[in-house]
């Protein structure tokens, strides 16, 4: 008889799941919420669900003003998750699965807004527990839709371009790199510091991998055992290159900082030059025109 899987296998198995990683763009962030917003208007306007304009006969705004502030306040608690609360460490870790209790929450947190203002507005309306509750209800049966249409419209989109490249591929001759000589191995370790000057992480420099600009904030790709861990550090991509000058690692690109030990293959395809390195084979570092010359020079 086959038992039960542990709690712990189960929280394991979640972790393991695939990063949400379809709104890290902010422009995606951006079409996002224009889009739910633009849908929910419509919808409101055309179809009247649940029979909505008899809530509000008799009233000095016309339907028309009340659906577009109800659409604002939707619009401000979107930029309220999607931009404010998007940078909370945690949040970075959500997984494919674990994403949808922070949707749920957005939903929360619309139908709070929009209750606070209905009650405002509507005098008839009343701040209660029922109202939330029935409010919470009509909003989940009308965000979800254009919520999902966006992320599928993302995700269509980030395959066709993978498609893309992968077509490009096989028309660009590959450039194999060398394997770089082997460094005199040394136990000193990285200190990856903070705006503050305060240790976040220390590494071998063996371990690390690339550093991504992000806003205020640098992402630190490394090695950890086997598999490929990610810190979010508040700094500048500059500071950290003066930090690690002494590490082998080399610009790339305004927002990139790679290992040069931990490339596996530079290429040109139709929009320029690209690095893949070690362990992160789906993402594409761009060489940009300045630092062009040190890794043409380094895998002629």
């Amino acid at each position: 008889m086959k038992s039960l899987p542990t709690l712990p296998l189960i929280v394991k198995s979640t972790l393991e799941q695939p990063r949400f990683s379809l709104l890290d763009s902010v422009q995606n962030r951006i079409m996002l919420i224009a889009f739910c917003s633009i849908f929910c208007f419509l919808f409101m306007y055309i179809f009247l669900p649940f029979n909505i304009n008899m809530w509000y006969e008799g009233q000095q705004l016309a339907l028309g003003q009340l659906f577009g502030i109800f659409t604002g306040c939707g619009m401000v608690a979107l930029t309220i998750s999607q931009f404010a609360l998007a940078r909370w460490k945690w949040r970075q870790r959500l997984t494919n699965a674990t994403y949808l209790l922070w949707f749920f929450g957005e939903i929360v947190l619309v139908t709070a807004i929009v209750t606070a203002v209905d009650v405002l507005l509507i005098d008839t309306f009343f701040l209660t527990w029922s109202e939330f509750i029935n409010t919470l209800r009509y909003t989940a049966l009308i965000m979800p839709l254009p919520y999902f249409i966006a992320l599928l419209w993302f995700y269509t989109r980030e395959k066709l371009r993978q498609l893309h490249t992968l077509e490009q591929e096989q028309l660009q001759p590959v450039i194999s790199v060398p394997v770089p000589a082997p460094k005199p191995v040394t136990d000193t370790c990285l200190q990856i510091r903070d705006e503050n000057d305060k240790p976040v992480l220390s590494l071998h420099p063996g371990k690390l991998l690339l550093l991504k600009a992000e806003d205020n904030y640098v992402h630190v790709f490394y090695l950890s055992g086997t598999t490929i861990a990610k810190e979010l550090v508040r700094t500048s991509l500059k500071k950290l290159e003066a930090q690690l000058s002494s590490a082998g690692l080399t610009r790339a690109h305004r927002s990139y900082l790679v290992n040069l030990s931990k490339v596996v293959l530079f290429k040109k395809n139709t929009k320029g030059h690209y690095l893949q390195l070690e362990g992160l084979e789906d993402m594409m570092v761009p060489v940009s025109n300045t630092w062009l010359p040190v890794f043409q020079q380094h895998f002629k």
